[in-house]
């Protein structure tokens, strides 16, 4: 991504990377975003500006929590509203917040960042988990105002920094993968039957519906790889060639890749 340093120099960036969108096909231009902060920290890393490179993990960081809670909102919606009811935004964003049918991945980015992950409990993430993102928040923000100091002067200090941040993404993803799951298990039964018009070849789909208008991850889409459709098949007969077919066409896009 970056045409200024090698980014995979950086510690745990490229770990955090595969977590955040592959490929998003939207209007919000998150690939983009995502590109442009990897080179702000990889440039600050390599000039040993680690409070700064901290501070772009942490954008990466904030935007993993606002996909999650995004794809939550797809995956289980009903639980998703009721979990939302009182959710506020920031004093004077009322007319611009809109959360209950989000559009975009950044409308969480008008509500204070410490409430978002109360959406998690939907996932039954751990509440000391949850209230770990809010500290996370606090850390940044009282590294953000002028002091006099660094608190991240050198690299020791920025590993444990973000190390703690790949830590929290990676406790949330894995408490992701059953709606993870539940959503291509839906996504195979809908190709199954013909949902997705004009969609014959599965590799469409897992191009265009999956990592494309789901804004699906490399560790996400792994998940869909190693998930094993027996269950499917054996309770729809008359689909097996199909879910073997898209079965087969998900590890060869990951083996193509170089995921697997």
């Amino acid at each position: 991504m970056s045409d200024v340093v090698d980014y995979t120099e950086v510690p745990y960036l490229q770990e955090i990377l595969n977590y955040l969108p592959i490929d998003p096909a939207d209007e919000e231009d998150v690939i983009n975003y995502i590109q442009n902060i990897t080179n702000l920290i990889a440039v600050n890393y390599k000039y040993e500006q680690y409070q700064f490179a901290y501070f772009g993990i942490h954008l990466l960081y904030m935007t993993y929590i606002y996909c999650t809670a995004w794809k939550i909102s797809q995956i289980e919606p009903d639980r998703y509203k009721d979990a939302i009811i009182y959710a506020r935004p920031y004093s004077g964003r009322e007319k611009e917040f809109k959360i209950e049918e989000p559009e975009s991945v950044f409308a969480y980015s008008l509500m204070p960042e410490s409430d978002i992950a109360k959406i998690f409990r939907i996932i039954n993430l751990d509440n000391s988990q949850i209230t770990n993102v809010g500290e996370y928040v606090k850390t940044r923000n009282e590294m953000a105002h002028a002091s006099g100091k660094f608190e991240i002067p050198n690299e020791e200090s920025f590993d444990t920094k973000v190390h703690t941040l790949y830590i929290s993404i990676r406790n949330i993803h894995n408490k992701m993968d059953a709606c993870i799951r539940k959503w291509y298990q839906q996504v195979l039964l809908s190709f199954c039957r013909g949902d997705y018009e004009g969609y014959d070849n599965p590799k469409d789909v897992i191009l265009e519906q999956m990592i494309q208008s789901f804004k699906l991850s490399v560790n996400e889409l792994l998940v869909c790889n190693e998930m094993s459709v027996s269950n499917l098949t054996t309770a729809h007969r008359g689909y097996q060639t199909k879910l073997k077919d898209f079965k087969k066409a998900v590890t060869d896009h990951c083996q193509e890749m170089g995921y697997i």
